[in-house]
C-alpha cells in the first residue's frame, strides 16, 4: 500500500529542506579572506578566533578621535562578541639547539593541540581568524595561525582571515566586548601530524641551496639586504641563494586606518614585477615564521598557487645551528 502525503506535508518538507540548505550554505566561508559585513551577518555560523600578541588589550576600551566631523578609530581595544582568544606567543615553543635555548620555534602537534583546546576551538565548524588589523604585522600573525591550523590538519576551506581585523570592525560601527575571556571548558580540536607538503626543515633548505631551487625571503627588503635586523637575529644577512619577496608589497592601509590584504588581481600585477616573480614551487622563510606565513597565505590561499612550503625556523634557527648567511 502506498501512503499519500498531503500538499501541506510536501510544502513543510520542502521548507525544512530549504532551511537546512540555507544553513549549510551560511556556514561555508566565501574564501580565504572575509570582510566585516560578511562576518557580522554570519557570526553565529562560524568560530570567531581573536589572534593578537597583546592579549591585555582584549579588555581595553577602543579609542576614537574625530576627524572632519567623523569618528575615526585611534586604537583598537576589545574583541568581537563571542570570540575565542589565542595568544600569538603561544604558537611557538622553546627548544634546545647547540647547547642554547632557542625561542620562537614550531610547536609539535601535541603542543599546538593543547593551545587550540585551551582556546575552546571545536572541530567541524569554520574558523574566521581576527587580527587587530592596526598594522601589517597583525595580518601576518593571523596568517601564521592559519598556516599552523592547516599544517596540523584543519581543512583550508574552513579557515579564513577577517580583512582589516577588529580595526575595520570598529570602523564599520559594530560593537565589541571588553569582558575578560575566561574559558570554563576545553575544546575538542585534534591535531594531525604536520603536512610534509607545507613544511620545510633545515636539511631540505640546504638541499634547495645545493640545487639552486627557489628560496624566497619574505622579510622587509632592508633585512634581506642586510641593512637592518631585528633584536632576535644576531647577524645581518640572508640565506645564500634566496630571492626577495618583500613584505612591503603584500599589504595596504585602508582609508579607515585598518590594514588589508590586496585583491588577487593586484597581487598578480605586483608579483609580476621584475625581481619578485614567483616560482611555481619553492621554500619561503623569514626570521621566526610570521613574515613567511603572510607570504604563504597570499601565494597559497589568496592566489591559489600551491606548492610553497615554509621553513618556520628561519634565520633564528639557522644561525643557532651555526650555518652561514650571505651579507652585502
Amino acid at each position: 500500500m502506498v501512503l499519500k502525503r498531503s500538499p501541506a506535508r510536501f510544502l513543510l518538507a520542502g521548507l525544512l529542506a530549504l532551511s537546512a540548505c540555507a544553513a549549510a550554505q551560511a556556514s561555508e566561508l566565501p574564501g580565504p579572506v572575509v570582510d566585516v559585513q560578511w562576518l557580522h551577518a554570519h557570526a553565529a555560523q562560524v568560530q570567531i578566533v581573536d589572534i593578537r600578541d597583546d592579549v591585555g588589550s582584549l579588555t581595553n576600551d577602543p579609542r576614537f578621535r574625530t576627524v572632519d566631523g567623523r569618528k575615526v578609530v585611534e586604537q583598537v581595544g576589545g574583541y568581537i562578541p563571542d570570540a575565542l582568544s589565542v595568544n600569538f606567543w603561544a604558537l611557538r615553543e622553546k627548544r634546545r639547539i647547540g647547547g642554547k635555548d632557542v625561542d620562537f620555534l614550531l610547536p609539535t602537534a601535541e603542543e599546538f593541540q593543547q593551545v587550540m583546546r585551551a582556546s575552546v576551538l571545536q572541530p567541524g565548524k569554520p574558523v574566521v581568524l581576527v587580527p587587530t588589523g592596526d598594522d601589517a604585522t597583525s595580518l601576518q600573525e593571523a596568517a601564521f595561525l592559519a598556516w599552523e591550523l592547516q599544517l596540523f590538519g584543519e581543512p583550508a576551506s574552513d579557515v579564513a582571515i577577517l580583512d582589516g581585523g577588529t580595526h575595520a570592525w570598529l570602523a564599520a560601527g559594530y560593537p565589541v566586548d571588553t569582558d575578560a575571556i575566561a574559558p570554563m571548558e576545553s575544546g575538542k580540536w585534534s591535531a594531525s601530524p604536520p603536512r610534509a607538503d607545507m613544511l620545510a626543515h633545515v636539511d631540505q633548505v640546504r638541499a634547495a641551496q645545493r640545487r639552486h631551487a627557489a628560496l624566497l625571503d619574505a622579510r622587509p627588503l632592508a633585512q634581506f639586504a642586510g641593512l637592518e635586523r631585528t633584536p632576535v637575529i644576531p647577524e645581518d644577512g640572508r640565506l645564500q641563494g634566496s630571492r626577495p619577496l618583500p613584505a612591503e608589497l603584500l599589504y595596504r592601509a585602508a582609508a579607515d586606518g585598518s590594514w588589508h590584504f590586496l585583491t588577487p588581481a593586484r597581487y598578480r600585477a605586483v608579483l609580476a614585477l621584475d625581481g619578485v616573480r614567483l616560482p611555481a614551487r619553492g621554500i619561503v622563510y623569514c626570521n621566526t615564521g610570521q613574515y613567511a606565513a603572510g607570504a604563504w597565505f597570499v601565494v597559497d590561499r589568496i592566489l591559489g598557487r600551491h606548492g610553497l612550503r615554509e621553513y618556520p625556523g628561519g634565520m633564528n634557527e639557522w644561525l643557532a645551528l651555526g650555518l652561514p648567511v650571505k651579507g652585502l
